[in-house]
């Protein structure tokens, strides 16, 4: 799987932890002050999307 494939997290993020703590397989962490989605470990279930009030998890493909 490409890296691109999947949700990533987009300009808009506040950090604000609410992805992270949803996310029931524990793909979501931070890198240089940013969160990032673990496409290897996400299996696609969308909580992180109906948690982001900012809007800023997209899928790509």
């Amino acid at each position: 799987m490409p890296e691109t494939d999947g949700f990533v997290v987009v300009f808009g993020c506040k950090r604000c932890g609410k992805c992270k703590d949803v996310c029931p397989v524990g793909a979501i962490y931070e890198e240089n002050e940013l969160a990032k989605i673990d496409p290897k470990k996400c299996n696609l279930c969308m909580k992180c999307i109906d948690e982001c009030t900012n809007r800023s998890i997209i899928y790509m493909d």
